[in-house]
């Protein structure tokens, strides 16, 4: 899987979290693909973790796609804190999106970060993001 502007969303993300970002992996349908993984996480996570992974993340994406319980627009970006790491799923339809995590000490401005990541991945991901009203100014 090709995955159009990754390097340029790695750079970005390594600018902005620089010593906490864990790692980014884009998924969709059929295949993941994994753009950034920090080394001391490499052997945690092998191609079996992985694809159990981004099975469930496509899952989750089909719920949330099939549930829309209040009219707030597009759900652009959902956020799990865990004990190590913070988990951003960026959801598309398809299901497709993109996973980045970062750590725990991360967690100041996470709007902030959401709506960079969200520029970035309108400017430099193969996945269809429209870009919210508010991102365009």
């Amino acid at each position: 899987m090709v995955t159009t502007g990754a390097d340029e969303l790695v750079a970005f993300l390594q600018g902005e979290a620089g010593e906490y970002l864990r790692g980014a992996v884009y998924y969709s349908p059929t295949d993941h693909e994994v753009l950034y993984l920090r080394d001391d996480l490499e052997d945690r996570y092998g191609d079996a973790e992985l694809a159990e992974l981004f099975a469930y993340y496509r899952d989750q994406n089909r719920k949330a796609a099939a549930v829309e319980p209040f009219d707030l627009g597009t759900d652009h970006c959902t956020v799990h804190f865990y004990d190590e790491a913070i988990l951003f799923h960026f959801v598309q339809p398809g299901p497709s999106g993109t996973v980045i995590t970062l750590e725990p000490e991360a967690g100041r401005d996470v709007v902030q970060f959401i709506t960079r990541c969200l520029k970035q991945l309108h400017e430099n991901s193969p996945q269809s993001i429209a870009a919210p009203e508010w991102l365009r100014d």
